[in-house]
């Protein structure tokens, strides 16, 4: 009994098996009741909120299942994970660049925003500073 709980465990730890009792316990305890809810009580499929928020949570679990086989397949060629690495590394580079365009870009846009605004009402009490 102790062998198996502690098997358990070490098979909980790895991220691929949590993945894996994630899916399955959304697959039977929120997408199979409201599917077997929606069988039994509905007549009807149109306007029908409990089917619609069922085939949300089966959208969901068939990303993680997606996410899932494209991981065992990675896991499984030769080489594949060195790559895999580099390519995480270079999009979180990739998305700081961007982030920092983004930020730069925001600051200059404000400042050019904030010039034209002062601009324009200097122009404006100018304009009606004249007429007598």
């Amino acid at each position: 009994m102790a062998i198996k709980i502690s098997l358990f465990l070490i098979s909980y730890r790895d991220l691929w098996n949590s993945f894996d009792i994630v899916i399955v316990v959304i697959f039977f305890f929120a997408i199979l009741p409201l599917r077997i809810v929606t069988w039994a009580v509905s007549e009807s499929v149109t306007n029908n909120r409990v089917l619609v928020f069922a085939g949300y949570l089966y959208g969901y679990n068939t990303m993680l299942l997606t996410i899932r086989a494209s991981g065992s397949i990675l896991e499984t060629l030769k080489g594949v994970g060195i790559i895999q690495i580099a390519l995480i590394h270079i999009m979180k580079d990739a998305f700081l660049v961007v982030f920092h365009f983004a930020a730069i870009t925001l600051a200059f846009s404000s400042t050019i925003a904030k010039i034209f605004v002062a601009e324009t009402s200097m122009v404006k009490g100018e304009i009606t500073s004249k007429k007598p």
